[in-house]
């Protein structure tokens, strides 16, 4: 049959219908002073795809980076894979190994200085895939880009996120965690 515009509607605000690549909102935190950001609650029973976004500002030196929960223990070994290019005035770098974190923002070295990022993440939940992740940022006032993306190549479960200062200062700003529905 043909439903009317609102009994689709209606179906939809019941989840008995897909939207694909509809967006949930799982969590938006907040932040300012801190060393780490967890995410711990990320419903990895319901999406095969997580996306972050994120605005972060300046403190000091601080290069935020992204790492996995596995089964409620924080993943902290050098097993990322990582591949990722930055674009500059000046040049490119690239940077490409075996790493103790994945990139995730650019970094906001000086006061008042932001950067922006966002950040897909596959297959979380699933304990046969490893799991994987891009991302794309862009710094404000020395105008770097980058783009990359990464992996925990071993097959675990992934049930959180979580984002780090580099240890030389503290992370500020907001971020933003959210579900993609897919068949």
């Amino acid at each position: 049959g043909v439903f009317s515009v609102n009994e689709h509607k209606d179906l939809l605000d019941q989840d008995k219908i897909l939207s694909l690549g509809q967006l949930e909102l799982i969590q938006t935190q907040t932040f300012s002073g801190v060393g780490t950001v967890d995410f711990t609650a990320i419903k990895e029973g319901e999406y095969d795809i997580h996306f972050f976004t994120g605005v972060m500002t300046g403190n000091g030196n601080n290069r935020p980076w992204l790492r996995f929960f596995e089964e409620g223990t924080i993943e902290t070994g050098s097993v990322y894979k990582i591949g990722i290019q930055q674009n500059t005035v000046g040049g490119q770098a690239e940077g490409n190994g075996t790493t103790t974190n994945l990139d995730f923002f650019v970094g906001a070295a000086e006061v008042g200085e932001s950067s922006v990022a966002k950040c897909y993440i596959y297959y979380a939940g699933d304990s046969s895939k490893y799991t994987l992740q891009t991302d794309q940022a862009v710094m404000t006032s020395t105008l770097r880009s980058q783009i990359g993306g990464g992996m925990l190549p071993q097959t675990s479960k992934v049930d959180g996120f979580r984002v780090e200062s580099s240890g030389e200062t503290t992370l500020n700003g907001t971020l933003s965690l959210y579900g993609i529905k897919v068949f």
